[in-house]
């Protein structure tokens, strides 16, 4: 009885004495887009844009928690990214016997992209600190090739990450690593009524946030990320006049420039 009276007022304790903190983010993003389709080893279409084509925001949520006993501290961050905007669609029409270069147009896309992060952080140094996280994360795009063809590609994903942070007085450099490993990638098309089940959807992701604070509650924030993503063919679907069709594998190498402020409390 008395071991459990003093368990249970060590974590009494630890709750009283833990400091809690809150951080708000809202960034400007443009994305550059280089993505590619390929049908046993064959180039079939792209997307290219550049950071000014795709532009869109970014607002960011942070819970820290830090106990008196450790430097090292807890953090739950919510953040979600929407981005639209045209890109130069590079192809040909859906079977045609011509091949690529023989169609240009102008596709319009819409991407989002939700993540709910859980990390620890451990503070080596003053001036150092690494981080390990897991998040789960949703992505939504929406390629609108014409008025009769819309595609949806969908997909949720679990995120490991690892990050460290340099801090030079004000400054503040923190490289990121993440891996998103899609679950149940999906694709759905204009007229025809069954999903595209996507062999799979993953990302690799590096990120470079520099931030500049001004004030201890209010800071400057700019950050580069590369994205390699991965999608694996599909398995065939068929319209209502019987004809087949699948998606064909493809990569993309996206590139993001953001900045914004961060609020602190």
């Amino acid at each position: 009885m008395l071991k459990k009276l003093i368990i249970g007022m060590l974590c009494v304790s630890s709750a009283v004495f833990a400091k809690v903190s809150y951080e708000y983010a809202v960034n400007i993003v443009g994305m550059s887009m280089d993505y590619r389709e390929y049908k046993d080893g064959v180039f079939l279409d792209s997307e290219e844009s550049g950071f000014a084509d795709l532009k869109g925001a970014e607002v960011q949520y942070k819970y820290i928690k830090q106990t008196e006993a450790s430097q090292d501290f807890d953090t739950v961050s919510i953040n979600i990214m929407a981005v639209g905007g045209n890109t130069k669609y590079i192809g040909a029409y859906i079977g045609s016997n011509f091949g690529y270069g023989s169609l240009v147009s102008i596709t319009s896309n819409q991407i989002y992209d939700m993540e709910i992060d859980f990390a620890h952080t451990y503070q080596e140094r003053p001036f150092f600190t690494a981080t390990v996280s897991l998040g789960v994360g949703y992505r939504f795009w929406r390629r609108k090739l014409s008025a009769q063809q819309i595609e949806d590609y969908t997909w949720f994903s679990l995120r490991p990450s690892f990050s460290f942070a340099y801090r030079y007085h004000d400054l503040s450099i923190a490289p990121k690593f993440e891996y998103q490993y899609g679950l149940g990638p999906r694709m759905s098309a204009t007229g025809i009524s069954d999903d595209f089940k996507l062999g799979s959807a993953n990302i690799m992701e590096f990120t470079l946030p520099i931030e500049y604070a001004l004030t201890q509650k209010f800071s400057l924030y700019t950050a580069y990320t590369y994205q390699y993503q991965k999608i694996e063919e599909s398995n065939v679907v068929y319209d209502n006049a019987g004809t087949g069709y699948l998606e064909p594998q493809s990569k993309a190498y996206n590139e993001y420039i953001k900045f914004g402020i961060i609020f602190k409390y």
